[in-house]
């Protein structure tokens, strides 16, 4: 594959024809502690990671950022590598090369952008079932001789932000967000991948720079009268919003209750944030802990079951207003705890859980954050 024209093309000149998402915020990374590890048991990679912020970025417990994942540098010279070969000229190679791996998606092609491809290539009949790389489209079908570097670069695609729940508190985090971040992975042509911005940030190393945006949700928000109880549901890295939760009501001395239900695989490799929880118990911050382990015994263990075990208190206390804030994976877990929260309703207090929860949602008691 042949380019011509090959030229310098510019940040600034790639960002007039890109929408403009969210203004970028620049973070260094303070700390990237793993928290969930696979030789202690564990099946998960799980890592906390605390940002340092500048000129007091504003956000609020339920907040989330979307993060700006960078390619690999491996890959990007793979890349270029390739879009260089025979030729003479090289001298725009870093300015090429700092766009395909800030600025271009080159994993998982869209099928926008493999029909806009195969305009420019030699073969037709790109397979859409297949997860694309861009380093393998290239080589695969090639591009054809007169078409240029421009032509690619116009219909490369940026890469996407991908959000995660700020586990920390404004009031007691001062110029710092942090988030829980799994590290996922998946088996793709018999070979382990991992999920493009975890892979990013867990190997991020302190000092090193990243960027995101305040993504605000006002529809996960701590009740406006801290005199409120609240039941926080969030198993897996589903804490990392009730981390900021109850570093929030601490710093302003909420007198409402709290109440957790934490729950993952093991305790010994997977209890996220285990030293705080404790310790936010012995202070009087958190009234109930609910846990579950659902490997630790031979019948597995959820949250919605540790709702159930406690079904009668748990009725008491949003009979009597207490707020529900669920967070974490929507299939199942979601979906089974609001089943639950259900039956509770209906065989524990007697009552038509239909409109029951409609109420709670009518007020505001009654909020999910899922994905």
């Amino acid at each position: 594959m042949v380019f011509r024209n090959f030229e310098f093309f510019s940040k600034k000149k790639y960002e007039k024809n890109t929408e403009n998402r969210r203004e970028k915020i620049c973070g260094k990374v303070l700390n990237n502690i793993l928290l969930s590890d696979k030789k202690r048991g564990s099946n998960k990679e799980i890592y906390h990671v605390e940002i340092s912020v500048q000129n007091e970025v504003k956000y609020l417990p339920g907040d989330s950022i979307g993060v700006f994942p960078e390619n690999s540098s491996n890959e990007i010279h793979d890349i270029i590598e390739y879009i260089l070969r025979n030729r003479k000229k090289k001298g725009s190679e870093i300015n090429i090369f700092n766009l395909f791996k800030k600025e271009f998606n080159i994993f998982n092609l869209s099928d926008n952008f493999l029909k806009k491809y195969s305009f420019l290539s030699e073969k037709k009949n790109i397979p859409s079932n297949r997860k694309w790389k861009l380093i393998d489209l290239l080589k695969e079908f090639p591009i054809k001789k007169e078409f240029s570097l421009r032509d690619l670069i116009k219909i490369m695609e940026p890469i996407k932000p991908r959000l995660y729940s700020i586990s920390s508190s404004p009031k007691a985090h001062y110029n710092e967000i942090h988030i829980t971040v799994s590290r996922h992975s998946f088996q793709l042509n018999g070979e382990t991948v991992y999920g493009h911005c975890s892979d990013f940030l867990s190997k991020l190393k302190e000092g090193e720079k990243l960027s995101f945006f305040i993504y605000r949700n006002q529809l996960f928000r701590l009740p406006k009268n801290s005199e409120k109880d609240i039941i926080l549901i969030g198993p897996g890295t589903g804490i990392a919003p009730f981390r900021s939760f109850l570093y929030e009501r601490e710093a302003i001395e909420a007198t409402g209750k709290n109440w957790l239900f934490f729950g993952d695989q093991h305790f010994y490799s997977d209890f996220l944030y285990q030293t705080e929880i404790q310790n936010w118990k012995k202070k009087g911050v958190l009234n109930r802990i609910s846990l579950s382990f659902s490997r630790d015994q031979e019948k597995k263990i959820y949250v919605q079951d540790k709702i159930w075990e406690n079904r009668i208190e748990f009725f008491s206390w949003i009979k009597n207003g207490a707020y529900i804030y669920v967070c974490g994976k929507k299939n199942p877990m979601s979906i089974d705890v609001e089943k639950m929260i259900f039956r509770v309703i209906e065989e524990v207090g007697g009552c038509d859980p239909e409109s029951f929860m409609k109420e709670m949602k009518k007020h505001g008691r009654y909020l999910k954050d899922v994905y």
